[in-house]
């Protein structure tokens, strides 16, 4: 089995379904929602100098949050992430920026 987004996504939507939680489009508001909470969990683990394992743990939440959310929105986010990431080599370099980040 190849070891990609999608099957992640697959895992993690079996996994929700299992324990209860709503995997419908009527709750795409509270999921994003969701997903900008475990992005601030991680920027607060940061700030108060937590070890960097806590910050990734954190933002593996988001991106099982994200992968939820596409699963939901019936996405394939392998796919979306190949097309995303050849869009961005195309782009120049620090595309859309003046000062960077």
């Amino acid at each position: 089995m190849k070891n990609d987004l999608t099957v992640k996504m697959k895992e993690v939507r079996e996994l929700m379904d299992e324990k209860g939680f709503s995997s419908d489009d009527s709750s795409f508001w509270e999921k994003l929602t969701l997903i900008h909470s475990e992005l601030s969990e991680a920027a607060d683990a940061y700030r108060k100098g937590a070890d960097y394992y806590k910050v990734g743990e954190e933002l593996v939440d988001a991106l099982v949050r994200l992968l939820h959310l596409l699963s939901i929105l019936k996405q394939d986010p392998e796919q979306l992430y190949k097309k995303v990431m050849d869009n961005n080599r195309q782009r120049e370099k620090r595309w859309n920026t003046e000062r960077g980040a």
